[in-house]
């Protein structure tokens, strides 16, 4: 892909693949790049300083591609936002192109492409064709995660149950009645379930659950 989008005249780009359901700058994100200098890539690596950026995020939300001057100026900036474009102009970013890319099972990642240069209303006729490629090798990428199956921690079937009835919100009494075992059987089974899926809590054990197809919203 990355030939292919240079060839084109993109000077760099970043590929987030995110779990479903999380933030694309969240610490569970995990940022491919090519073209940038290693000083840009160890500051924004930084989880602490990713997590800042404004731009990813609101361009999954509008659900096409922007420029990352409209991306700025279409939303409020907190006082982080603002810290981070700073520091983003300090390490020489001038504007790109940002596209929201839909995978199935609501597995959607984030690509950004940079022009090192200011994006006109003329540029509009080369995005399409650039966020296509993206698009098709996502769904590539997709396909072999989805047949690698790494994401999916392996859960038992009784384990799957609890995890699945605690998505409709159901009280451990009401799960030993359902599954016919004890209160005190249905407590070990949540304590197993939340370590495999390193929670602590049943909100979080569901949208790992999600995140990873061990459930789905019906």
């Amino acid at each position: 892909m990355s030939r292919q989008l240079m060839a084109k005249g993109v000077k760099a780009l970043s590929y987030h693949i995110t779990p479903p359901f999380y933030s694309q700058v969240s610490k569970r994100t995990s940022v491919y790049h090519f073209g940038y200098p290693e000083e840009i890539v160890s500051t924004y690596l930084d989880p602490g300083f990713m997590e800042t950026d404004p731009i990813p995020d609101h361009v999954m939300a509008v659900g096409h591609a922007l420029t990352w001057q409209q991306a700025v100026a279409n939303q409020k900036l907190n006082d982080k936002h603002l810290g981070f474009l700073k520091r983003a102009k300090e390490l020489g970013f001038k504007d790109g192109i940002s596209a929201p890319l839909f995978g199935p099972n609501s597995r959607n990642s984030y690509f950004s492409m940079n022009f090192d240069r200011h994006m006109t209303m003329e540029d509009e006729a080369i995005i399409a064709p650039l966020v296509g490629i993206a698009q098709s090798c996502h769904r590539r990428i997709c396909a072999i995660i989805n047949q690698s199956g790494v994401d999916e921690p392996p859960l038992s079937e009784r384990e799957s149950q609890v995890l699945y009835w605690i998505s409709r919100g159901k009280s451990n009494s009401d799960m030993a009645v359902i599954l016919d075992i004890s209160q005190a059987t249905v407590d070990s089974y949540i304590r197993r379930l939340f370590r495999k899926l390193q929670v602590n809590d049943r909100i979080s054990a569901v949208i790992v659950g999600l995140s990873n197809s061990l459930i789905k919203l019906m």
